[in-house]
């Protein structure tokens, strides 16, 4: 208590000075003053931080880096010159309002007045918000203003002292509703600052695109007494001057409209408004405010290499924060997913940014830096050694959170979690999350017209074929009775794809063949996945071996052949996944039998034991995330 009560002493001291040493400057000069504490309050602010979340999520894409800059910079400078009027209302009278005031509308509430309604001017934190109290007791009309208790009373008092020198009336937050009605009942003008961040039981209506929460207060007390609402905002221009602009009061529906949807269109009106206003001056709105600390909405960046095995292990791990935020009740359409392929000018700035995890938008493409530029994101997702740096650079331009599949270049401290699987030698801590296999995503889309009367065994060819493992394949449909699926990937060499023709050409007996180099249909993988009892795989494909065995149906892995040399940690991770039960190594001379007994389920254990770990880690990642 000591504490705060020092606190506030301090505060008041400093205010109260200030408020004497710039009543010696003249207001344009004092003004000024202001301006330059703002530049430097600017500069040395924490909240440059929230400041830059807001205006990327309000702008990216309308407005330049060096714009936002500026107005990032003008809305701190706004907020000190503002401060700076409030410290000298005492002296504010009728020259004042000549000299530097000029109002419009106000004929449009004076009717409701002279008929003794009262009325409810609603404003924002824009320009100079708190000069409504001065000016409508100036002009005849004094206010009673709904405001927050600050957890400084000395210094909250002396702050309302100078709102109310003009004769307006402070109502505090928190007070019984029945002050705010008989103000209304006795026909007064009662002031509200409505955008707020109100909290999850607030009213949410769209905001610059997103789900903003906002106090319901002025349309339930309008719904309540049928006080009209007069949206009213106060504009400054040359430093010294104000422009306050009255609008038409909003329309109220009719009575049979739900109180909690009545609330919401009115509130909804207000904001479409308050953005109207902001977007012809933005500087002018309090961007340091957590306006959208309630919303739903997330935006996610998943940056692609190209690589189809790196994209769907970020797409799993997109997935899988959506799936989370849905156990938690947000709607899945609040999660929004936005895919951007990265293209670096030249392979040289490729590897550079491979070497140092580092990178910047010079680097780029001018199309794929345009789309970063223009693209916000709460969190920026990648796998790949080659989008580490983008991934942070965004990061860093959005003030987001960030996520990695696979080990990054550079320090891992810069992202917020890391998910390596175990084979790439990292040990688990705060933000690296360790997992056996690779991410996959669940197979969607594709199917195919097959006979529900065999088992379908999934045939997937990732790279090399080595000797005889194609014949072995063939001999294992045979003795199993099992219908092959078979698909090869990019990475297939063009005498492999002609030996897969060849052995697999019977529609028969192979009903699925897709040659990737040739014809890759949306939704083949996807179906294969989906309707394949067991899967035999290139033991060199690592996001093939890990989508397999993430299904949790038996996987049968073939080493490439020796020509090829298997990566010391490649041949880590296969044996990982082999002690666990996930997969089976098999030789062209085991995989028939290997293949049979799969089929009947016998020895065959672990699998699922292990995907559910996995997906217990990866759900730790993205809580941490959270």
């Amino acid at each position: 208590m000591k504490k705060i009560s020092f606190e506030d002493a301090l505060i008041l001291n400093a205010v109260r000075t200030a408020r004497f040493l710039l009543g010696l400057l003249p207001l344009g000069a004092a003004l000024a003053a202001g301006r330059g504490i703002g530049s430097a309050v600017y500069f040395f602010s924490k909240r440059r931080r929230i400041i830059r979340k807001n205006l990327r999520a309000a702008f990216a894409g309308e407005k330049s880096p060096r714009e936002l800059r500026a107005i990032a910079r003008g809305s701190v400078q706004n907020l000190v010159m503002a401060a700076v009027e409030v410290l000298r209302f005492p002296e504010m009278d009728a020259r004042y309002l000549e000299e530097h005031v000029r109002i419009t509308g106000i004929e449009k509430f004076e009717n409701a007045l002279a008929k003794g309604r009262g009325i409810i001017f609603l404003t924002g934190h824009f320009g100079n918000w708190e000069l409504l109290s001065v000016l409508s007791g100036l002009k005849g009309y004094p206010l009673a203003a709904l405001a927050r208790s600050q957890k400084h009373p000395r210094s909250d008092e002396y702050l309302n002292r100078l709102r109310t020198s003009k004769g307006t009336r402070v109502i505090r937050k928190g007070m019984p509703v029945r002050e705010i009605l008989r103000a209304l009942e006795a026909g007064q003008i009662v002031g509200m600052v409505g955008d707020q961040d109100a909290g999850r039981t607030g009213t949410f209506v769209r905001f610059f695109g997103r789900l903003s929460s906002s106090p319901a207060g002025a349309a339930a007390f309008a719904m309540r007494t049928g006080a009209a609402i007069f949206p009213i905002f106060v504009f400054r221009e040359k430093n010294t001057n104000h422009c306050v602009e009255i609008e038409e009061p909003l329309v109220l529906p009719d009575a049979s409209v739900p109180p909690a949807e009545a609330e919401r269109v009115i509130l909804q009106q207000f904001a479409d408004l308050l953005e109207t206003k902001i977007r012809k001056s933005p500087s002018q709105w309090l961007w340091a405010h957590r306006r959208w600390k309630s919303t739903p909405d997330r935006f996610v960046a998943v940056l692609s290499d190209g690589k189809a095995g790196h994209l769907n292990q970020s797409l799993a791990l997109a997935e899988a924060f959506a799936a989370e935020r849905a156990a938690m009740g947000i709607p899945r359409e609040n999660t929004r997913v936005k895919q951007i392929r990265v293209l670096y000018k030249n392979k040289f700035f490729e590897n550079l940014a491979k070497a140092v995890g580092a990178a910047h938008p010079f680097l780029l493409t001018p199309e794929t830096a345009r789309e970063i530029e223009r693209t916000y994101a709460d969190l920026v997702i990648s796998c790949g050694s080659s989008l580490a740096g983008v991934n942070h650079f965004m990061k860093r331009q959005n003030a987001a959170k960030s996520a990695v599949v696979m080990k990054p270049a550079g320090p891992l401290g810069r992202f917020d979690a890391v998910i390596v699987p175990r084979h790439d030698g990292l040990n688990a801590r705060e933000n690296v999350f360790v997992t056996s296999a690779a991410l996959s995503l669940k197979p969607a889309g594709g199917s195919f017209s097959l006979s529900k009367d065999k088992k379908h065994i999934g045939f997937l060819v990732g790279g090399d074929l080595p000797n005889g493992i194609a014949e072995a394949m063939s001999r294992a449909g045979e003795e199993t009775g099992a219908r092959l699926l078979v698909t090869s990937s990019r990475r297939t060499p063009a005498w492999a794809e002609a030996l897969l023709k060849k052995t697999f050409g019977d529609r028969e007996r192979c009903p699925v063949l897709v040659i990737a180099n040739e014809s890759n249909p949306p939704g083949a993988m996807g179906g294969i996945l989906n309707q394949s009892d067991l899967f035999v795989v290139s033991g060199e494909s690592v996001s093939m071996v890990s989508e397999a065995a993430a299904l949790g149906r038996p996987v049968l892995v073939f080493l490439p052949s020796p020509r090829i040399k298997l990566k010391p940690k490649m041949r880590t991770f296969l044996n990982h996944l082999s002690e666990e039960g996930k997969i089976k190594i098999v030789t062209p001379e085991t995989l028939p039998q290997a293949a049979l007994r799969a089929l009947d389920g016998a020895s065959w254990n672990g699998n699922a034991r292990g995907v559910s770990k996995d997906a217990e880690t990866v759900k730790q990642a993205v809580r941490r995330i959270l």
